[in-house]
């Protein structure tokens, strides 16, 4: 589950990328067929989420990324496997 604060700032990042308003933004849409996101969007996007939540993500990671819940899902995931949070200095 994720928890509000995470999918509130994933979708924050979907939106700027997307050029959208975050209120336009739900959870099954597609990030590349509904919100026209492209290879580089979601490049950015991982560097957005990365930076944003102190997460290290790869280009690999993202391949099974679909949909905007798809992206919550992940990084609900990675976090609570915790072996990819970036330390923080």
């Amino acid at each position: 589950m994720t928890t509000p604060d995470t999918r509130t700032r994933i979708v924050a990042a979907i939106a700027k990328i997307a050029e959208v308003e975050p209120s336009r933004v739900t959870g099954a849409q597609r990030l590349r067929e509904d919100l026209g996101m492209d290879s580089l969007g979601s490049l950015e996007l991982l560097s957005l989420i990365s930076e944003e939540l102190k997460i290290d993500l790869e280009m690999e990671d993202a391949m099974d990324i679909v949909t905007v819940d798809d992206a919550c899902a992940f990084i609900e995931k990675v976090r609570a496997e915790g072996e990819r949070l970036v330390p923080q200095v």
